[in-house]
């Protein structure tokens, strides 16, 4: 029960929740919208139902339909199903290409999949089109971190804490970059730094992805 209420509140978290409805929308496209939000439950199934709706309908403008399938990606990672996910974010870019949130999040996906080429790729096209976008350099961290590339990984680490420099997440995974690097002191001031802001960090970072919105 822990694990599923974890899972429902992780979708209310990274859920786009910024849309504009025009006041003569049906009553079933407001549900629907409402469901895609997470509005009606953060449950991913919910969510997944109401964005399909919307999609189906095709009533909304490019940017609203972009952001039903950016949703609907984001239960569909959720529930592990990536290839639909990448479908739909592939679908959210074409509606939407200037969208950086779109960008960051099917890089999740390709660096799921191991395609990390893909991943940076996407990941660059986010930070081109919001340089004032911490998950994305996180995410790029990781991706390079993957690959190898240690030196580029800790570049953006060191970008993303300079947003906040309280955030344990980005101190924790740098301080790991840092140990594989074989810096172990630095890797292990970065990991008990991290740990002194937030005590479960490490349990935090191993059970999640690690993948920021």
């Amino acid at each position: 029960m822990k694990r599923k209420n974890q899972r429902r509140l992780s979708i209310s978290a990274i859920l786009a929740i910024s849309v504009l409805l025009d006041v003569s929308v049906s009553a079933q496209d407001l549900m629907g919208w409402s469901q895609c939000l997470g509005r009606e439950g953060p449950i991913i199934d919910v969510v997944i139902e109401g964005c399909t709706a919307i999609i189906q309908a095709g009533q909304d403008t490019p940017v609203k339909l972009a952001l039903a399938f950016n949703n609907r990606g984001v239960a569909y990672r959720l529930k592990g199903e990536y290839d639909l996910a990448l479908q739909d974010y592939d679908h959210a870019i074409g509606f939407d290409p200037n969208s950086a949130s779109h960008y960051n999040n099917r890089g999740i996906i390709y660096r799921i999949k191991h395609e990390y080429a893909r991943a940076i790729a996407d990941y660059d096209e986010a930070i081109w089109l919001r340089a004032d976008y911490p998950a994305a350099f996180y995410n790029r961290a990781l991706a390079y971190a993957d690959e190898g590339d240690y030196d580029h990984a800790l570049a953006d680490f060191n970008v993303v804490m300079q947003f906040d420099t309280r955030n344990s997440l980005a101190l924790y995974a740098r301080g790991m970059t840092l140990l594989k690097k074989g810096d172990v002191e630095a890797g292990k001031a970065n990991i008990a730094a991290a740990k002194t802001i937030n005590p479960n960090i490490g349990e935090q970072f191993d059970q999640s992805d690690s993948a920021a919105r």
